[in-house]
């Protein structure tokens, strides 16, 4: 074998442009500091990590024509990226045809397994079921839910209704709107949020719709109470655009947030700051993206070998002392083994740990068992970081 052949080539798929631009660029340069650093410290197999890049602007069928691209034109099969669910559903066949493998830093809604993904963002048992239990306790059990219009908002949504009725919830409202909302598309939503009257709002608005839905709810209440939104999504990128005034008060639930207080997270925290461009926030996706390269580059140094079976065997034997604390893949469902941060956002932007799991959640991306009253009576085992 040549000593190119044993280079290790990662395609990222990540976008620079379209709705989801914001996140997608702090993942793209978690996974970029993540192979700067590894390239640092010696390469894979004495060789720099190769990333080759590309923006496939939002759009599913550009996700997979760059895909495409990797495998046929680079001799690529590792692929790291994708945001949006109907973007990894756009390239999960290019992959699969391929028999390459893809690393998906990103929560999504669950219910799938592909031998040719590995999962690096929560399933619904890591985030959704956690979240319901605090929401209901601590707020009340009337929620409305609003969503971008597409599969993982509408998922997700059937899996919170559930956990909220089995604590006794109501779901009061809920609705829809583009992933590019209108002015008009944002007014009819929030009236309809205003008259269902929750006492909280869970929202799986994504994108460049989520500031503007959070700036018009906070328009339309004004200087008087209003619900708190709640989101498995919104993160310090979508704070950022939508201003601090705005983001106080809410809560966001995700495996990572810059307040974890571990080496771990400030060495991340300032080699980021460091590394991105000023106009990219520290996210728990970038978070995810990083520590998914570093898995990948470990593998391939600790087996010798850039074979994918290989490589997945390798991964479900091993872990990593990442960020967000000790995380490793499952062989059963190739999920990820990750911890559950529940925070809310204060005056400055910063998201405060109000509640954190005791240790990582093994995944349950079928949700096999979502019994809320499981997550309620573990509520006692974890606490502020």
């Amino acid at each position: 074998m040549s000593r190119q052949d044993r280079q290790l080539k990662v395609g990222l798929l990540f976008a620079e442009s379209g709705v989801t631009a914001a996140i997608e660029r702090s993942q793209r340069c978690g996974a970029l500091l993540a192979a700067e650093q590894v390239n640092r410290e010696g390469g894979v197999l004495g060789q720099p990590v190769l990333t080759l890049v590309g923006d496939p602007g939002g759009d599913p069928d550009r996700y997979r024509d760059l895909c495409d691209d990797y495998v046929r034109n680079h001799g690529v099969r590792l692929m790291l990226g994708c945001y949006m669910s109907h973007t990894r559903k756009a390239v999960m066949p290019v992959v699969e045809r391929a028999d390459g493998l893809l690393f998906y830093p990103t929560p999504y809604e669950g219910f799938e397994y592909s031998p040719n993904i590995i999962y690096g963002g929560p399933a619904p048992n890591q985030n959704s079921a956690p979240l319901a239990a605090y929401l209901t306790r601590h707020y009340g059990a009337r929620v409305a839910f609003v969503g971008s219009d597409y599969i993982y908002p509408r998922e997700s949504n059937h899996v919170m209704r559930h956990l909220y009725k089995q604590h006794g919830g109501e779901v009061v409202e809920e609705a829809y709107m583009p992933l590019y909302p209108s002015a008009d598309d944002l007014a009819q939503v929030v009236e309809r949020v205003v008259r269902a009257a929750p006492d909280v709002v869970f929202s799986t608005v994504v994108g460049t719709g989520t500031a503007s839905f959070y700036q018009a709810l906070a328009q339309r209440y004004g200087n008087g109470p209003r619900p708190p939104i709640a989101s498995l999504t919104t993160s310090e990128a979508e704070i950022a655009e939508m201003g601090a005034k705005v983001a106080c008060g809410n809560i966001v639930v995700a495996p990572y947030f810059t307040s974890v207080d571990s080496p771990q997270s400030h060495a991340f925290v300032s080699a980021c700051r460091a590394f991105f461009p000023a106009d990219v926030r520290i996210t728990a996706w970038a978070e995810a993206a990083y520590s998914q390269m570093r898995m990948l580059c470990q593998a391939v140094n600790a087996t010798g070998s850039l074979e994918v079976e290989v490589i997945r065997n390798h991964l479900y034997h091993a872990s990593l002392d990442s960020p967000q604390g000790r995380v490793h893949v499952e062989q059963q469902n190739n999920h990820s083994h990750l911890f559950a941060r529940i925070g809310e956002i204060d005056a400055s932007g910063q998201i405060c740990i109000k509640w954190q799991s005791p240790v990582a959640i093994r995944p349950d991306p079928y949700v096999v068992v979502h019994n809320l009253d499981d997550w309620t009576a573990s509520m006692a085992g974890g606490g502020p970081s």
